[in-house]
């Protein structure tokens, strides 16, 4: 809606304040990368369950306080989060991000800004 509303300059402005906002979240072995358009991924390792729970609604959180200044707009956005895990049978990268897409597409027709974990 940032790019069609205020232009991909907007949407540039945005991303780059989103990613900037929760770096100091993440420790350094974590892994975030853009994978798309505006989606994200982040690579917990080493993390239980309710940790990685508690971590994402910290990025949902912060995002939904984040003001970003762009010519004379004050742009305010949400995320959706979906999140999972590895476990017995849920093993491989391709398994957990489609799992994951699922979730965050869950999250998306629940209302969006939140986070779904199952």
């Amino acid at each position: 809606m940032i790019n069609d509303n205020y232009g991909h300059a907007a949407g540039d402005a945005v991303l780059q304040a989103f990613s900037n906002a929760i770096r100091p979240l993440l420790r350094e072995y974590d892994i975030f990368a853009r994978i798309g358009g505006e989606e994200f991924a982040l690579l917990l390792p080493a993390t239980k369950n309710h940790e990685a729970y508690i971590i994402s609604e910290r990025i949902r959180e912060l995002t939904g306080r984040l003001i970003v200044p762009f010519e004379n707009n004050s742009l305010k956005v949400t995320t959706s989060i979906g999140l999972t895990d590895s476990y017995e049978g849920i093993n491989k990268f391709e398994q957990m991000m489609r799992l994951a897409d699922k979730n965050l597409y869950q999250a998306k027709l629940n209302g969006r800004n939140q986070t779904i974990y199952t």
